[in-house]
């Protein structure tokens, strides 16, 4: 089924005086190729618009965010994005190259974490992880966890799922201690999709793991790198053992283009 967003009732549609849409004061029906009016006198937009808001929606925002509309409602769909950070603990400089990391998303230009989990497999780093979190991490606004990993997986993509258990609505970036994280990540992946309207729905590491960026709700839906078993078109039950990302590439051949990209696509070498 298409989803199709209305744009009638939305405080951001603009009429001329005979009441007819001309257009979007943020632009998207430019974005999105809609260029004529249906019979009711409004635009469709064949895909979800984050940014619809109707009338009620006046009175709930303070006088400073009424003061400008658009920049209010893109604050309110800035992507959530949530950070799993593998630690190194055979590393002689373990929590220094820890520290060095969770910096990067601490300070992220123009927006904030929405939480952090250090995936770790020596217990005796713990309270110095903690430590970390306590001096770096407000966690009423950038939630923080640790996994502790007690046992060998195949690969470090699993380590991914065991992390999985405190992820939130919204987005994943997974890396490792001692990576640098872009510090414009968040706005990046903010303009891609809010303001470019550019579909999105993994970005490919550029490393093992490093830089993969999922949607929890993909992660969740194809059960990320463990065995997923579904119904058939034949009705039968199927199972599929492949990691997320090779089920990614299948779903993305049925999706639309743009929606599965490389590294180098989405934040260039």
């Amino acid at each position: 089924m298409r989803i199709v967003t209305k744009c009638d009732a939305c405080v951001f549609a603009e009429l001329d005086k005979n009441k007819i849409q001309t257009s979007c004061e943020l632009g998207r029906e430019s974005k999105l190729g809609v260029e004529e009016t249906n019979d009711d006198g409004f635009f469709n937009l064949n895909r979800f618009c984050n940014t619809y808001r109707p009338k009620e929606w006046l009175p709930m925002l303070s006088l400073e965010e009424s003061e400008n509309l658009c920049d209010t409602v893109l604050q309110e769909v800035k992507p959530r994005v949530g950070f799993f950070v593998i630690m190194d603990s055979q590393d002689t400089d373990a929590i220094d190259k820890l520290k060095k990391t969770l910096l990067d998303i601490k300070n992220q230009k123009d927006a904030t974490p929405r939480y952090v989990v250090v995936i770790n497999d020596k217990v005796e780093y713990n309270n110095e992880i903690q430590g970390l979190f306590g001096e770096l991490f407000d966690h009423y606004i950038t939630m923080h966890h640790i996994v502790q990993i007690n046992t060998t997986f195949p690969t470090e993509h699993h380590l991914i799922d065991e992390a999985f258990i405190h992820a939130k609505n919204g987005w994943v970036y997974v890396t490792s201690s001692g990576e640098e994280v872009p510090l414009d990540l968040l706005e990046k992946m903010h303009q891609r999709m809010n303001i470019d309207m550019d579909i999105l729905s993994v970005v490919k590491p550029y490393d093992n793991i490093n830089g993969m960026i999922f949607q929890s709700s993909l992660f969740k839906y194809l059960n990320g790198n463990r065995r997923k078993v579904y119904e058939g078109e034949d009705g039968e039950k199927n199972v599929d053992d492949r990691p997320f990302l090779d089920k990614v590439e299948d779903l993305a051949q049925k999706s639309a283009e743009g929606s599965v990209i490389e590294w180098g696509d989405f934040y260039g070498d």
